[in-house]
């Protein structure tokens, strides 16, 4: 698809989807289908515009525009819940000049990501593939969003580009919502207790002397 074609296509589709938004008959089927459409086109638009070196100013601005519509539409999507589960996983980054790949646990699970903390220098943006280590299921990601730590690690959101419940679970029970950066902040505070504890553990008792 040549780039003027695949830009227009986006405006209809997006102007499209905020007309039925505004309907009633906006269903679960449909937030499915602009999900898919939201991952896909802010995808395909994030490559085009870091890709192509002969793009005008206007198509880039179009580009842009497309990218703030495309998550104003987000922030309008029901969020799926959240469960605080381990899955092991291999994330593999394959970006030139920073490739990289390690073994991680993700600690909470949406329909459409996870949460997990990883040492390499992952950024926002980065794509990956995600590989499950129980079941050698494979798919790609995106890092949605990334908190530094002070042991030099990094708690990162992936957001999943192929949503066909890849973690294979019952999101039918309706658990409270968590929201990451929530999430991310409990975490923290339980690694700093953890360290805490494992400080206090090592440090010999304080008392009067035998001899």
């Amino acid at each position: 698809m040549c780039r003027e074609h695949f830009i227009s296509g986006c405006y209809e589709h997006i102007e499209n989807y905020q007309r039925r938004m505004q309907e009633q008959a906006f269903r679960e089927a449909t937030a499915e289908s602009l999900r898919s459409f939201l991952l896909s086109c802010t995808r395909q638009a994030i490559d085009l515009a870091q890709s192509l070196d002969d793009l005008q100013n206007l198509e880039r601005a179009r580009l842009l525009d497309i990218l703030m519509r495309a998550s104003d539409l987000a922030r309008h999507l029901r969020r799926s819940p959240r469960k605080e589960a381990v899955v092991p996983l291999q994330l593999r980054c394959e970006k030139l000049g920073h490739a990289w790949e390690e073994n991680v646990q993700t600690r909470v699970l949406s329909r459409y990501g996870a949460l997990l903390n990883c040492r390499q220098e992952a950024e926002t943006g980065d794509m990956l593939v995600v590989q499950r280590r129980d079941s050698a299921r494979e798919t790609r990601a995106r890092v949605a969003w990334c908190h530094p730590l002070p042991d030099s690690t990094r708690d990162i959101g992936i957001e999943l580009l192929n949503c066909d419940n890849f973690w294979e679970m019952d999101w039918d029970q309706g658990d409270p919502t968590i929201h990451e950066p929530e999430m991310a902040l409990k975490f923290s505070r339980a690694r700093k207790g953890e360290r805490s504890r494992s400080v206090e553990a090592s440090t010999p008792p304080s008392g009067p002397s035998h001899r």
